[in-house]
């Protein structure tokens, strides 16, 4: 037992030392397991497998031996070093190899079950004893085990492994299957459970009375794992999924509550409910939790009488189980309704059944406080149609792709179930398709209690998806899918004629949120949902038009401080802080962030002394033939061209810091990394690289090319684009600048028909297939195959900036540049953007042969308007015109404009 932890240089904030500790709940040993269930697959490659249960010693244990040369499955016991076998069954299912198969054994009272592929194979008398689990493979023998729990009597998981993470196996011998998933043993050898990690969800209460004239109360609250807090008998506030998710062994983020209205004179109960969230079974590409679940919590009380006090986790409180038996980020969560302790969080409750908590051992990292926006669930979305493929199974579609769960209204009789699946595609019969949840489960389950309509949604889980299945053979009273997302203000608006463009707007808001928790992931229904800088990296600047990301960016800038790869990657930490300083003007942010962006690129310069960034993923899943070594495009270009972006950046930082020396030693630098890039990939008369649409777009994106051989390039880029039938080939950061590049060289209408293509690759495509969310790949079902993906939602920025025209001139917005582009088949377009100066607005019409502009300037910031006739796209010098705030109006014809 861990002894009371006060560290005041851990807990750096304006409320100082901490006086609570870290606590959780008696845990079981694994070799205190008893009358358990454990449920494996088991892939067997070579003779057979064995799985040991009850496991006390190599002389005292119960196993089940599978042997694929007689077809069999054994049960066995083996006491004081002599085996007994109990019986065999014949498994047809290892009749051929590699053979897979689903093993369950389970313990009911003196009786043990073994199923196998979820049928009763065998049963025989045994009695229960204590211990832990284990597997083996014999001389010879190649197995690999998935999908490990561990079950109680009441179907409660003890522990789950997925065997996903070599640095969670928590297992004596094996290794983390080539696949990426299972536990991989060659004979002989013996894999024994050691110090495994809870898997449950339990609930913790302490009750304290309080004197009257409680004036302010204020929580502040962190858990190793997901959790809620109550507080008499009501959760406070209405967020979900925390603590946030970040680089847990140096930063976790605490979250700060106003309780006033909650606390209430005498009698006070405060509750804290815990999940696993970014526990051991999380990606192994994220940032998790390695150790079982716990919490820390102080909340300070102020009177009126000017005294304060002080409740804190300590060895008062009390914990037991929840009605959770199962919950897990990707596999959903289960319920049972029978189980609920009903005002467990009230002073009316008797909780002399519960268990004293232990103290816990304080983790490594330093606590500091949240100031992200939390996540939090939005406006219910009803079904828009639902259909019976098969007896007693319906299946609900939302009509939108969405991040989050179901709630469910339901009655019926005790001990039903209801099982909810969720999936972001549906066959021609109506049935889900789970294809893109890959390995996740994607399943959530409530266990009715009885009676009147019951409702239920899931607490520590959530779910990419736009259909649900639900069977059990209830039909739901109510049923509405719960969006979430954290909850960052929406400060851009865009609008125009053309619906597909209006539905390509909406379909990259949605993977934008949907992939918006605490982390911006990479998906959000498959076993990933990993904090990616790349994919971020690409549409950080097109969030920043639709949403106030300023709070969200600056912790997301702390998670990656020490992220050191390649320019596309890790790049983020340098491009992110100057897109923060020009849409918000926040030069301090800017200069938080400098000495980390220094040293990156000093790194890179150390890494690729001659200019040239050889590593990385390049132009990430342009159009390809599928298979993991397609999805990488133009990697040495791409990266190179990112690392004179990165280099020019850094130095117009230290520039705009006052830092002359360096701002002139990183200018040389960027300049020997374009002498560079010129020398590996300029061919001459504009063409770079393969001559593909990346290799002409991000040199003349980035300002690597000028003058005329920027001419050029731009000719070898519609050459390219023509090559491909005027359709795209371009992959997460060409697609980013598709737009950009093209309308500033006067190709508008190529760069609208290349984003409304309603034929293969092109967003035009995946909406004519229905999508409602941005797909990972421009094929609709490759491997990499996720639906609601967001990183080719960058371009997003271009319908504010190109179609809609509004630009910074100055950090901040204090002075814009209007300079709208007008394709020729679009007849308006409306924008506006809430900055730090306040609303700029920027909506045009053509009326006939005349165009109608109308701009909203803001106070304190003044403004360059650019006006052309929409016809004079190669023609005539356009029109400067400096305004201030207010809002005005232009109308230009051919031959005039009027003010």
């Amino acid at each position: 037992m861990a002894s009371s932890w006060t560290d005041s240089n851990a807990f750096p904030d304006t409320y100082g030392e901490w006086s609570a500790s870290w606590i959780t709940r008696p845990v079981l040993s694994h070799m205190n397991w008893y009358g358990y269930a454990v449920d494996v697959e088991i892939t067997i490659e070579e003779g057979g497998a064995g799985l040991l249960f009850d496991y006390r010693g190599h002389e005292d244990h119960l196993g089940c031996e599978l042997d694929t040369g007689s077809q069999t499955v054994m049960l066995y016991t083996v006491e004081y070093g002599t085996r007994r076998v109990f019986g065999s069954v014949h498994a047809p299912e290892l009749s051929e190899l590699p053979s897979s198969i689903h093993v369950t054994v389970a313990h009911r009272e003196d009786r043990i079950l073994l199923y196998l592929n979820g049928r009763l194979a065998f049963t025989c008398d045994a009695l229960c004893r204590e211990g832990t689990i284990g597997f083996y493979t014999g001389e010879g023998n190649k197995a690999v085990y998935r999908k490990l729990r561990v079950m109680d009597a009441d179907g409660r998981s003890l522990y789950v492994n997925r065997f996903y993470d070599p640095g969670t196996i928590q297992f004596t011998a094996g290794g983390i299957d080539a696949s990426g998933s299972g536990l991989r043993l060659e004979g002989p050898a013996i894999a024994l459970c050691e110090d495994p990690v809870p898997a449950d969800s339990p609930m913790f209460r302490k009750e304290f009375r309080l004197p009257a004239g409680v004036t302010r109360a204020t929580v502040r609250m962190y858990a190793i794992g997901w959790y809620e807090l109550h507080i008499n008998g009501r959760k406070l506030e209405n967020r979900v999924l925390s603590p946030a998710n970040s680089p847990y062994e140096r930063l976790m983020l605490y979250d700060v509550y106003d309780a006033s209205s909650a606390v209430q004179d005498g009698d006070n109960v405060i509750g804290v409910w815990l999940g696993n969230g970014y526990n051991m079974n999380y990606s192994r590409w994220g940032w998790k939790w390695k150790r079982d679940k716990a919490f820390i919590l102080e909340l300070d009380l102020e009177l009126a009488d000017g005294s304060s006090t002080r409740i804190t986790s300590d060895e008062s409180w009390k914990t037991a189980y929840s009605p959770i038996l199962e919950n897990d980020i990707y596999d959903g969560e289960t319920f049972d309704g029978r189980r609920m302790p009903w005002g467990w969080d009230s002073a009316l409750y008797a909780d002399h059944h519960w268990c004293p908590v232990v103290l816990a051992d304080p983790p490594q990292g330093m606590l500091k406080p949240n100031r992200q926006p939390p996540v939090r669930p939005w406006e219910p979305i009803e079904p828009v149609s639902v259909r019976r493929p098969r007896d007693g199974v319906l299946v609900y579609d939302f009509g939108q792709n969405l991040a989050g769960w179901i709630r469910l209204g339901a009655s019926g009789n005790a001990g039903s179930i209801i099982t909810i699946r969720y999936s972001e595609l549906a066959d021609a019969e109506g049935n889900i398709d789970p294809w893109t949840n890959r390995r996740a489960e994607a399943k959530d389950a409530y266990i009715l209690r009885g009676g009147e309509t019951e409702f239920y949604e899931p607490r520590f889980t959530y779910h990419g998806f736009r259909y649900v299945e639900i069977s059990g053979g209830i039909e739901p009273a109510v049923i509405q899918a719960i969006p979430i997302h954290a909850d960052v203000r929406e400060t851009g608006t865009f609008s125009c004629s053309d619906p597909v463009l209006n539905r390509l707007h909406s379909n990259i808001r949605w993977s934008f949120l949907n992939n918006l928790v605490s982390i911006p992931t990479d998906c959000c229904q498959r076993d990933e949902r990993t904090p990616c800088l790349m994919d971020s990296a690409v549409v950080e600047e097109m969030g920043m038009h639709n949403f106030d990301m300023r709070l969200y960016y600056q912790k997301w800038l702390d998670d990656i401080a020490d992220s050191d790869t390649n320019p596309d990657w890790s790049g983020d930490k340098i491009t992110l802080p100057w897109h923060l300083y020009w849409h918000y003007g926040d030069q301090d942010a800017l200069a938080a962030s400098y000495p980390s962006m220094k040293a990156y690129i000093e790194l890179l310069a150390d890494k690729w002394p001659e200019g040239i960034v050889k590593d990385g993923f390049g132009d990430w899943c342009a159009p390809n033939e599928d298979g993991w070594e397609h999805y990488f495009h133009e990697v040495e270009l791409v990266n190179t061209a990112l690392y004179y972006q990165q280099a020019t950046i850094v130095s117009k930082t230290a520039g705009v810091l006052g830092l002359a020396e360096e701002c002139r030693a990183y200018e040389k630098l960027a300049h020997e990394i374009r002498m560079s890039f010129h020398k590996a990939f300029g061919h001459g008369n504009g063409l770079f690289g393969s001559g593909s649409q990346t290799a002409q777009l991000m040199p003349l994106a980035l300002g690597l090319v000028s003058g005329e051989a920027a001419r050029m390039s731009v000719q070898r880029l519609i050459d390219a684009i023509h090559a491909k039938n005027n359709r795209l080939h371009t992959g997460i950061y060409g697609t980013r600048y598709l737009l950009d590049v093209l309308a500033d060289h006067g190709y508008i209408d190529l760069a609208y028909e290349l984003l409304t293509q309603k034929q293969y690759p092109g967003f035009g495509y995946q909406i004519e297939q229905g999508a409602t969310t941005l797909w990972e790949q421009w094929s609709a079902m490759g491997a990499m195959h996720s639906h609601d993906h967001a990183m080719f939602g960058g371009i997003g920025v271009s319908l504010y900036t190109r179609l809609g025209g509004i630009r910074p001139m100055l950090p901040g917005y204090e002075q814009v540049r209007f300079e709208p582009c007008y394709p020729s088949g679009i007849d308006w377009v409306d924008v506006s953007l809430e900055t730090v100066k306040g609303k700029i607005r920027s909506a045009w019409r053509k009326e006939g042969d005349v165009l109608r502009l109308q701009v909203t300037i803001p106070s304190h910031a003044a403004a360059v308007i650019v006006l052309h006739h929409p016809e004079d796209v190669h023609g005539a010098e356009p029109r400067l015109v400096e305004a201030g705030p207010g809002d005005h109006e232009f109308i230009v014809t051919k031959d005039a404009v009027k003010p």
